[in-house]
């Protein structure tokens, strides 16, 4: 099952969407809200929080997590005006429900932009604790260093090294940051966003955690006595933050530590727990429509999911399955699968953002573990997802997924037979995580292997004639075997009347032709394969004008081809 219960809340206007993790007797001694980071930041702390959060609940204190406005699952779009502000007082909505849940002390713990955050919530609800785990010493600093990796990534070093991570921002215009574009005004009020005023009020009780080696920003203590401030350093932030999310390692000993800290900052106070139970809500989407989001479960292991449909117009068409990328969570590539489920709903579209098993915000499965990038059990994820979708005709879903979401959705629509797949930049080249230990799972039909015979025949342990002969076999199936040619499969998907469109950079795309251009295009002559390659397209989709031209071409595929009658003689799922 998953952990704690998802709930909206907040303004009926503006909800806000969250999780209560309370302890297992259902007493606590008080709620601690966890206040994540801001842009790519958030998604790559996402599931630390989730494993802070059970940590505090199991130490008998309520946890609170939850989205700002205009983030996560939460209401609100990149472009709304007066998001700092906003921001702020989402926080105080989170203080304002864990209140509700029964606790009179309440702590915060913020991370990176987070903590500024929560410095500043502070001021205006008084919190009994906080803790300020590697702080941001203000917004201006937060949107230079972000700013400065964008611009090297994207091959304008020399601006950089003009300004310097310490130079100029420029809010009179939109700011581009890794996976996210923020607004002047946004910016704006961000560069004024500095440490809290030394006579503002503030938490009876501070930890301030730093990497080690970097001078705390001062002021971030102003108002808490000498003695009731403790400052120590911790290591892990850059393996978290800094890295491609495939290898992250989570910091176990901060989130130990902080969750031991606000067990002594919280005396015993044992009180029932009230967890509120609105797992719905109804929001603004795209030209002023309005849309109904639901918290639901999926399947026998109870994956988790977000339901998005229009709420005053008619349904339309098959149910989108928004399929998770690598280690993020449902809220998809930089928030992407939430954009597209809310503009798509205003068109009739129903659309099923979920976390695959061990990922996200889904319970892992018996044996599993946790965060494992393609694991097998994708498929039968994928599965249950498609059956609780459409229990009448699981075929009749469309597959949307990024990297390996790209991958899997390929897969999967070789068994289930869907109504479309949209694949965007799907990598096929690959060593399988199952490898490690044993045979690849036999329902991976076009993934390219990583590897060389030698590594076949020593996989598993002392060669014998026994593994040698099944080695080879491996190694034969794998490299030789014509059916994993993209050109046999994608042929097998357009002659069963699944409608493909594949949208993808250079590298990715020349694994999807693989030198059999002129094969490609006869199934494109058909009208049900699509296959756009895109020059100079990120991986990831970073860049704002590339992620806003690739969502027009989903969009548009989506509403020309797959929103009329279904053009397909079978629905049987799984060959």
């Amino acid at each position: 099952m998953i952990e704690g219960t998802p709930v909206w809340f907040g303004p009926a206007e503006r909800p806000l969407f969250g999780w209560v993790h309370a302890p297992a007797d259902g007493r606590s001694d008080g709620a601690v809200v966890l206040c994540p980071p801001l842009a790519r930041e958030l998604t790559s702390a996402h599931f630390t929080y989730r494993v802070l959060a059970r940590t505090v609940a199991r130490s008998g204190l309520t946890a609170v997590r939850f989205d700002y406005v205009g983030t996560g699952d939460s209401s609100g779009r990149d472009d709304d005006p007066d998001r700092v502000g906003a921001w702020l007082r989402s926080v105080g909505e989170a203080v304002a429900l864990a209140r509700r849940t029964g606790a009179e002390r309440v702590a915060l713990v913020g991370m990176r932009m987070g903590a500024l955050l929560a410095l500043h919530a502070a001021t205006s609800t008084p919190v009994a604790a906080a803790v300020l785990w590697d702080p941001c010493p203000s917004g201006r600093r937060f949107l230079k260093e972000q700013r400065s990796m964008y611009l090297v990534q994207y091959g304008v070093a020399e601006t950089v090294d003009r300004a310097g991570p310490s130079g100029p921002v420029d809010p009179s215009g939109p700011v581009d940051l890794p996976g996210y574009r923020y607004t002047a005004e946004t910016a704006r009020q961000l560069v004024e966003l500095a440490a809290a005023s030394p006579d503002a009020p503030a938490p009876e009780r501070l930890l301030v955690l730093t990497r080690r080696g970097r001078q705390p920003a001062s002021g971030l203590a102003s108002g808490v006595p000498p003695s009731r401030v403790d400052w120590e350093e911790v290591d892990g932030q850059e393996e978290l933050l800094e890295v491609e999310p495939l290898h992250q390692r989570l910091p176990t000993g901060t989130v130990e530590r902080i969750a031991g800290w606000l067990r002594d900052a919280l005396p015993p106070a044992p009180h029932p727990v009230t967890v509120p139970t609105r797992r719905e809500a109804v929001m603004a989407g795209d030209d002023g429509t309005r849309v109904v989001e639901r918290a639901v479960t999926l399947g026998p292991l109870g994956l988790f999911g977000i339901e998005t449909e229009p709420a005053e117009t008619d349904r339309r068409g098959p149910t989108v399955l928004m399929l998770t990328a690598g280690n993020d969570w449902h809220a998809g590539p930089n928030r992407l699968w939430v954009v597209l489920a809310r503009r798509w709903a205003g068109f009739g579209v129903r659309s099923l953002r979920f976390d695959a098993s061990g990922i996200g915000d889904s319970p892992v499965g018996p044996g599993q573990k946790e965060r494992v990038v393609r694991a097998p059990e994708a498929f039968d994820d994928v599965a249950a997802a498609a059956m609780a979708a459409e229990p009448g005709d699981p075929g009749n879903v469309v597959m949307l997924g990024l990297c390996s979401g790209g991958y899997q959705a390929f897969e999967s629509a070789l068994r289930l037979r869907p109504r479309a797949v949209l694949s965007v930049n799907p990598v096929l080249r690959f060593t399988p995580p199952e490898a490690a230990t044993g045979p690849v799972d036999p329902r991976r039909r076009i993934h390219i292997p990583v590897g060389t015979f030698g590594r076949a025949v020593r996989r598993g342990g002392p060669v014998t004639l026994h593994r040698l002969v099944r080695a080879i076999g491996w190694w034969l199936a794998n490299h030789l075997g014509g059916r994993r040619v993209p050109a046999m499969w994608l042929g097998e998907l357009v002659a069963d009347g699944v409608d493909v469109l594949c949208i993808c950079g250079e590298h990715e795309g020349r694994q999807i032709l693989e030198g059999r251009r002129r094969a490609i295009d006869r199934l494109a002559g058909t009208g049900r394969l699509r296959v756009d390659v895109v020059p100079g397209l990120d991986h990831a989709l970073m860049p704002f004008e590339q992620r806003r031209a690739v969502t027009e071409t989903l969009t548009r595929h989506l509403a020309d081809r797959l929103l009329g009658p279904a053009p397909r003689e079978q629905t049987a799922v799984g060959r």
